[in-house]
């Protein structure tokens, strides 16, 4: 009879260290199915940051490029507004005139 005892003694003891490893791994699952949770949320809140961030850069780039453009255009028109002024003020002699004048005639008997 305390053979048979031993043995269900036994049998019970292989059960609950099954039991037991069984909790342990669904426990450890679970705490790495969170873990795993956490890190995807982590990982997507970062890829939004960064995205909200090169999006500011782009912008910021954008309109330090239209500024630098718009002080090229306006230094541009500002020269040529006092080239124009310049040669509207020259005055032409006769000469120079009459062959510019005789140009642009030259021009209109062309066509």
């Amino acid at each position: 009879m305390a053979a048979s005892t031993d043995y269900t003694d036994t049998l019970k003891k292989i059960k609950e260290t099954e039991e037991q490893g069984a909790r342990e791994l669904s426990a450890r699952k679970k705490a790495l199915e969170e873990e795993l949770r956490q890190l995807e949320e982590e990982s997507a809140r970062s890829i939004a940051a960064a995205k909200a961030e090169a999006e500011e850069q782009v912008t910021k780039e954008v309109n330090g490029a239209r500024v630098s453009a718009q002080a090229d255009a306006d230094r541009i028109l500002s020269s040529a507004a006092k080239e124009a002024e310049a040669t509207a003020a020259k005055k032409l002699d006769k000469k120079a005139l009459a062959k510019t004048v005789d140009g642009i005639l030259a021009e209109f008997k062309e066509d």
